[in-house]
């Protein structure tokens, strides 16, 4: 019998296999290190042989690359109403960053060994630098905005201010045990950056 023209067809089953694969390597992630996991414990928890495995991938590294080009879109998808907003929302940049936080707080062990590891390694690096430029670029356009309509003071460079932003945002969440906890003291460092006394005037809360 043919498929209806208009049906849309489900997962094949590489698809998957595949899914299977990543789901496996978050759980292991979330445990332990990337260097302490096997080749044969991905595969057993998608319930695949080890030859299977390398048909979908070629190394644990590119597991974690697929994995984390995946979270990409997670780790930006709240941060629109405040990045395309204008003046001082302490109420947008914290709806921004709690979701963010949350998420570095189910996957942290994951996204600092990452970001520990880029510097020497070029599919990690890319990665970081992708993400990186996503969020300076719409911040820099951002801040841009606000400095000609006369909202935020001048300063650096509205990229170079970005990319201290992005830099101070990120070691503050890798570095820390209870990343949620972080929210309302980055807002107020991140409005202080680019609006100057704002902060002051009006405190986070």
């Amino acid at each position: 019998m043919s498929t209806s023209p208009g049906r849309r067809r489900g997962p094949s089953k590489g698809d998957r296999r595949e899914r299977a694969i990543l789901e496996t390597a978050r759980e292991l992630l979330a445990r332990k290190p990337l260097a302490d996991i096997t080749i044969d414990e991905l595969a057993a928890g998608a319930e695949i042989s080890r030859s299977s495995f390398y048909f979908y991938f070629d190394s644990k590294l590119s597991v974690l690359v697929a994995l984390l080009h995946g979270m990409a879109g997670e780790l930006g998808r709240d941060a629109g109403p405040w990045l395309d907003g204008a003046g001082p929302d302490a109420a947008a940049l914290r709806e921004a960053l709690t979701p963010l936080a949350r998420l570095w707080r189910e996957h942290g062990r994951m996204l600092a060994g990452a970001l520990a590891a880029a510097p020497g390694c070029p599919p990690l690096a890319q990665w970081r630098e992708e993400l990186r430029s996503a969020h300076v670029d719409r911040l820099a356009m951002r801040i841009s905005r606000d400095r000609a309509a006369g909202l935020a003071p001048d300063g650096p460079a509205p990229r170079v201010l970005a990319r201290l932003i992005d830099d101070l945002r990120t070691a503050a969440l890798a570095g820390s045990a209870d990343p949620e906890a972080l929210v309302d003291d980055l807002v107020t460092v991140e409005l202080r950056m680019i609006y100057a006394d704002f902060a002051d005037r009006h405190p986070a809360g």
